[in-house]
């Protein structure tokens, strides 16, 4: 047993120094303590800070571990790191735990000292950018005793932090495109940890190209800044919207793209359809257009500018089959009918049927731009009583799930199979009760891959939930329940954000609470470790103390001075028991004698 924990890495000991009661029972049974033979000691708070990180991800590995092992509090960073790299974040910073502390922390720091006052936080931002302009290197702690004081150098306008910023809309979208988030903007930086009060008070006092800046300086967040977002899509300046909408791509990871239909506004939906929203965006928006509203729809906008611009196909693609737009349904069928799949031909005929009569899809049909299969049928459909009756028939078998399976079964990679289930016409919906019976009958290829596309049932992910990605801090897209159900299955992965900031976004974000912790989550060890290091953290969510709590109660309960079931519990966490499987929760780890409920 000694020998097993004398082997861990050094950045997991607690508070990262060996534990005295560890080093005196090696020495007792002459063990070395650590695969170095060297006891470790903590390094003081004074050493740790004398070494800022670097900018590249290994550079900021003893920062990183100071702060989640308590050693460095959160709030010393502002005293700490130059405000600098909060303005240019380096990419490697952004999956690391200290980065998100420091933001927190300095938002804290700016709602006590500024409070709601715009004056306050317009003098800041202005005291930022001369000291920036000066090349000072100063950090938000002596910033902010400057910006109150009233000291420091006059403002400089000429010289921009990092590349310049961008002058229009257009050029912003054009450094969103890509990837360019090598401007500053102090304002934004401000304004993307302020409250909602702050927001309101400070945006009209930038002008008017403050919401437009302030829509594309939020979109460099991997965690959009709700606050922001809701006062941006609250005043509808056309010009946010429109970078909004052109890159909501910035936005997927959160879940925000929705937020953006939620509007139903035609400007921002065409926006969306243009640059590439994803399938479940672009399938809300064509399922709402309707022509004859007294203003143009999307579909009629989407037709005009297809016809203008000569491209092969309209924003928004093949998804306007299933839409009540007869215009745009038969340029589709006229222009890419006999490239399209029969399915896709026959669900386009449909719309046109129903929503344009069959007077018109006679005409398409005797136009000879159809496949010979969908001419023969529509032919048969328009000889029929109900002709539409025909052609749903005929759909149906199109899409019987029997053949979704077999082309599933001889998928060749992830991706094709991803792409076959999205190669249903538009619409039509996947017989997900047929899929799960033809898996349960003999495993299809890239499953884990096919349960964790958008849009699937939520019966259906949860009876597979193992499968799906680690949830990050703000959960999964699909929802709490999602989420708290994968936690059973491992966390302490997720490959954007590093473990503690997963758990502490968590627990505040409500989607876990402290006695959810103990017995759902997963692997217990990395539970407990993080538990551990979140007593010594200055900042470690409340419900953080009262999962150790349940914690606590569980151990005097399960193990309480009953030396197996101590040696029990310690050869599980040690991974010496071959029985154990460690991605079991705590409440698990600590019952006498279970291997798993």
């Amino acid at each position: 047993m000694l020998r097993a924990l004398a082997a861990c890495n050094r950045a997991t000991a607690p508070g990262l120094a060996t534990p005295h009661w560890f080093a005196a029972a090696c020495a007792a049974h002459g063990i070395p303590p650590s695969e170095s033979g060297l006891v470790y000691e903590a390094p003081g708070l004074a050493q740790v800070r004398a070494r800022l990180p670097e900018s590249h991800g290994s550079g900021a590995q003893h920062t990183e571990r100071a702060y989640v092992q308590g050693i460095l509090p959160a709030d010393d960073l502002l005293a700490m790191l130059p405000a600098r790299r909060l303005l240019l974040l380096p990419y490697d910073w952004r999956r690391l735990a200290f980065a998100d502390a420091w933001r927190a922390a300095l938002a804290r720091r700016l709602r006590t000292a500024l409070g709601t006052d715009p004056d306050a936080w317009l003098r800041l931002a202005a005291t930022v950018t001369a000291s920036e302009a000066a090349s000072e290197e100063l950090t938000w702690a002596q910033l902010l005793h400057r910006a109150q004081s009233g000291a420091g150098p006059a403002a400089s306008r000429g010289t921009p932090i990092g590349r310049e910023r961008p002058r229009t809309p257009d050029e912003a979208i054009h450094l969103l495109k890509h990837g360019d988030h090598l401007w500053a903007w102090p304002e934004g930086t401000l304004l993307c940890l302020a409250d909602a009060e702050v927001v309101d008070a400070v945006l009209p006092r930038l002008g008017p190209d403050g919401p437009w800046l302030l829509a594309a300086y939020l979109l460099r967040h991997d965690r959009t800044p709700r606050v922001v977002l809701d006062r941006l899509l609250a005043d509808r300046d056309p010009d946010a919207l429109r970078v909004l909408a052109a890159q909501s791509r910035w936005m997927q990871h959160s879940g925000a793209v929705h937020r953006l239909v939620d509007l139903d506004d035609p400007d921002v939906d065409v926006a969306l359809l243009k640059h590439g929203a994803p399938e479940p965006v672009v399938q809300r928006i064509v399922a709402r257009s309707r022509p004859g509203t007294g203003r143009p729809s999307p579909g009629a906008r989407v037709l005009a500018d297809w016809r203008a611009d000569g491209s092969p196909w309209p924003a928004g693609g093949p998804v306007w089959l299933c839409s009540a737009e007869p215009d745009l349904v038969e340029e589709l069928l006229r222009r890419q009918g006999a490239r399209l799949g029969l399915a896709h031909q026959l669900l386009g005929c449909l719309r046109l049927l129903e929503h344009g009569g069959a007077d018109r899809l006679a005409r398409l049909a005797a136009g000879d731009v159809l496949g010979r299969s969908a001419t023969t049928v529509c032919a048969k459909a328009l000889a029929c009583a109900d002709p539409a009756a025909v052609l749903r028939a005929r759909l149906d078998r199109e899409t019987a799930p029997q053949k979704l399976v077999r082309k599933l079964r001889r998928a060749r990679h992830a991706a094709h199979a991803r792409d076959l289930v999205a190669s249903l016409p538009p619409g039509e919906p996947v017989d997900w009760a047929a899929l799960e019976a033809a898996h349960a009958e003999e495993p299809l290829p890239y499953w884990e891959d096919i349960v964790s596309l958008d849009g699937v049932p939520e019966d259906v992910t949860l009876r597979h939930v193992a499968l799906l990605p680690e949830p990050g801090p703000d959960g999964l897209p699909g929802g709490a329940r999602l989420s708290r159900e994968r936690a059973r299955h491992g966390l302490g992965g997720h490959p954007h954000c590093s473990p503690t900031t997963q758990l502490d976004g968590l627990l505040m974000a409500g989607i876990l609470d402290g006695t959810d912790l103990v017995p759902r989550a997963a692997p217990a060890a990395w539970l407990l470790a993080y538990l551990g290091a979140a007593a010594r953290r200055t900042d470690a969510p409340p419900q953080a103390a009262e999962a150790r709590t349940a914690v606590a109660g569980l151990v005097r309960a399960g193990l309480g001075t009953d030396e197996a079931a101590w040696a029990r519990a310690a050869a599980r966490l040690a991974g010496l028991d071959p029985e154990w499987d460690p991605l079991s929760p705590v409440e698990a780890l600590l019952t006498a004698g279970a291997v798993r409920p």
